[in-house]
């Protein structure tokens, strides 16, 4: 049997977090018993964006077990696009997003058509 604990959403915003297949909607600033291992996945789902030091590993997330003495405190989401603190990078140029358009599934970029009929043979 599994030890329940109490997940604490520190933002403002409703959470969501997948378990089991399931998606599942955690309310601003609520608080939560799930088992262990739910509640551990519905934190790893929810990192704070820009909060992973490069030199200690730390990082921050906008979902805290209580029984765990994680950081309850509010805290929001930044603007960051990825995980890791740039400002604590030597060196490290700043993270640009760029379109996804690659143009890979798009039926102009085939030399040709692919055929209609398949090799495959009815038995």
């Amino acid at each position: 049997m599994s030890e329940f604990l109490t997940i604490v959403n520190r933002t403002g915003r409703t959470l969501s977090a997948m378990w089991d297949g399931r998606p599942y909607d955690i309310a601003p600033h609520a608080e939560k018993p799930v088992p262990e291992y739910v509640a551990l996945a519905f934190k790893r789902q929810n990192v704070k964006m820009g909060s992973l030091d490069p030199r200690t590993g730390k990082i921050e997330f906008l979902i805290g077990i209580k029984e765990q003495n994680d950081p309850i405190t509010p805290t929001e989401q930044t603007d960051a696009v990825e995980v890791w603190d740039r400002s604590k990078l030597t060196g490290a140029r700043p993270s640009e997003t760029v379109a996804g358009d690659n143009g890979l599934y798009a039926v102009r970029e085939w030399k040709r058509d692919q055929p209609l009929d398949t090799a495959f043979v009815k038995p």
